[in-house]
Order: C-alpha cells, then structure tokens, then sequence
C-alpha cells in the first residue's frame, strides 16, 4: 500500500488465466443445424415455386384435345385467306395510361375492306391475367380502331378476327409493342 491507500500491483504478476471449457458439438447441435439448413432450402423452394406459378400459369387452353379436334378448320381458314390475297396492318399505339388499337383491311388490290365485325385481344406472352379483349369499330372504310384504358409497355400478341355475319372471314395473328409513356 501506499502513502495515499491505493493499492499498487506490481508488473511482473500476470493475471491468473481463466479456465476455458472446449468447444464440444452435441447432437442437439448438429440436429439444429440440419433443421436450419433444410429449413431454408425449402422456404426459397416454396417462394420461388409460387412466383413461378402466378407469374406463368403454364395452361394455355382449357382442353387440348378440343382445341387439337379444331385445327384442321384453322388450317383451312388460313388457306382460304390466303388466296385472297387480304392485307392487314395491326397498329398499337400509347395515349395516357391506356392505347389505341387500330387494324386496316384491304384486298388484293388494295382497296379498303368495309362492314366487318372486328374483335381483337390483346394478350399477354406470359400470363393470360392480363389480357385485354377490344371490339374494333369502322371508322372509315377498312379502318377499324379501338381504344384500351389502362395498359402495361411491353410486347403483345394481337389477335384480331373479322367476321360477316357469323362467319369468320379473316383471322390475323401478329406481335406489336408498347412503348413506355
């Protein structure tokens, strides 16, 4: 002790160690980690398996062996327009949040085709969720045109059919675009 009561220590003294218990790995232990583990594994499973599953649904028909029973017919009604020699012309284009659709027929010699009924979709290459069916008016002789309120950017599948009376006389089939707004 010293002359003001505080205890000095000499230096030299090291601290005594203190005792430390090794590390022992227990069947708990190892039990718990596999849990864990496997655990994990299947909850990003599951997680992804859903997103998967909501974003592309993999059915693209109902019945395939009822759609298979008409393709034949759809063969045939692409030969007959065919040796009609018709034209179409598929526009999509933005206005706000929604777009506008329009399709021209013509013959062979270019002449506009007039008094069609026109009906067209709007699908989507990955989920039919966001599908949108148009019914296109005739606005002026040939041209047919259709507005979509609200719309995503991106690419679309436009499907459209013009029919006299109830028979279909021209089926197009085409890819357009959306651009962004």
């Amino acid at each position: 002790m010293s002359c003001c009561g505080v205890f000095l220590m000499s230096c030299d003294t090291p601290a005594a160690p203190r005792s430390r218990r090794p590390f022992e790995l227990t069947g708990w232990m190892v039990a718990a980690m596999l849990v864990l583990f496997f655990g994990v594994i299947v909850s990003v499973n599951a997680t992804i398996l859903t997103v998967a599953l909501r974003t592309m649904p993999g059915v693209e028909t109902k019945s395939a062996y009822e759609t298979s029973q008409h393709f034949n017919e759809e063969i045939a009604r692409q030969h007959e327009r065919d040796a009609r020699g018709w034209k179409a012309v598929a526009t999509l284009a933005r206005q706000g949040e929604g777009a506008s659709l329009g399709a021209t027929l013509a013959d062979r010699a270019g002449q506009p085709l007039s008094g069609f009924t026109v009906t067209g979709r709007l699908r989507h290459p990955a989920t039919s969720a966001r599908d949108h069916a148009v019914a296109l008016n005739e606005r002026q002789p040939g041209r047919y045109e259709a507005n979509v309120e609200r719309i995503e950017a991106g690419s679309w599948i436009l499907e459209w059919q013009a029919k006299r009376g109830e028979e279909v006389v021209f089926v197009s089939r085409s890819r357009v675009t959306l651009p962004e707004k």
